[in-house]
C-alpha cells in the first residue's frame, strides 16, 4: 500500500515540475506560452515591424533583379509582310498537307507506296497535274491526277484526304490555293497460297 501511495504522489508532482521550474527562473508567463499556440490572436507574434521606406527599398531591389534577368532578345528572321510577297502563305499551305496512308498502294506506273505518313505536294506541269508523295526529302511516288473545280464539300482551303472508292482502290482528293484535284489509286492485295 505504501508503494501505491508513493507512486500516486510521484505521478501528481511530476507534471507540475516544468511549470514550477519556469516560474522559478522568472521567465515564462503567458507571452511565452502564447508564442507556441496557433491562433488568430497571436499570428504576428515574433515578426519584425517594417516601415514603408524599408518595404519600398526591398521592392525596388526585387524589381531590379527581375529586369536584369529578362533581356529582350531580337527576333531572328524577317517580317512576314516583307517576305517575298506571299511566300509565307505558300510555305504554310505546303506544311499543312500531310497524309497518313493506312494500306499499301500501287501507283499506275507500278511503283509501290508503302504504309506511312507522306507530305503531298501538288504541281502543274504543262496542263497536267501530279501529286507527289514525299517522306522527308525523298520523293516516293509521282501520281498523275485530274484537275477539278469541285471543292469536295471541304471547308478547309488546303486539304488532302483518302476516301474509300471500292474494295480494290481508294480515291485521293487534294485541294490547295492553286487547284483542286483527285485521283484513283489501287490497293496492294496480298495473294495467299
Amino acid at each position: 500500500m505504501k508503494k501505491i501511495f508513493i507512486v500516486l504522489i510521484f505521478l501528481f508532482f511530476v507534471p507540475a515540475l516544468p511549470i514550477l521550474a519556469e516560474d522559478a527562473t522568472g521567465s515564462g508567463g503567458i507571452e511565452d506560452t502564447m508564442q507556441y499556440t496557433n491562433s488568430v490572436d497571436n499570428a504576428f507574434l515574433g515578426q519584425k515591424k517594417i516601415t514603408d521606406e524599408e518595404f519600398q527599398k526591398a521592392l525596388s531591389e526585387v524589381r531590379g533583379k527581375q529586369k536584369r534577368g529578362k533581356k529582350a532578345k531580337p527576333f531572328a528572321g524577317k517580317d512576314v509582310n516583307e517576305e517575298n510577297d506571299g511566300g509565307y502563305l505558300d510555305e504554310t499551305a505546303q506544311k499543312n498537307l500531310l497524309l497518313g496512308v493506312p494500306v499499301c498502294l500501287i501507283n499506275g506506273d507500278g511503283t509501290e507506296i508503302p504504309v506511312g505518313h507522306y507530305k503531298i505536294v501538288g504541281e502543274k506541269i504543262k496542263d497536267k497535274v501530279y501529286l507527289d508523295f514525299y517522306q522527308s526529302y525523298t520523293l516516293v511516288a509521282k501520281v498523275p491526277a485530274i484537275e477539278t473545280t469541285s471543292d469536295f464539300d471541304e471547308t478547309a482551303l488546303n486539304f488532302v484526304k483518302i476516301r474509300p472508292y471500292n474494295e480494290r482502290g481508294i480515291k485521293l482528293i487534294y485541294g490547295s490555293m492553286d487547284f483542286n484535284a483527285y485521283t484513283f489509286i489501287k490497293m496492294k492485295t496480298e495473294i495467299s497460297d
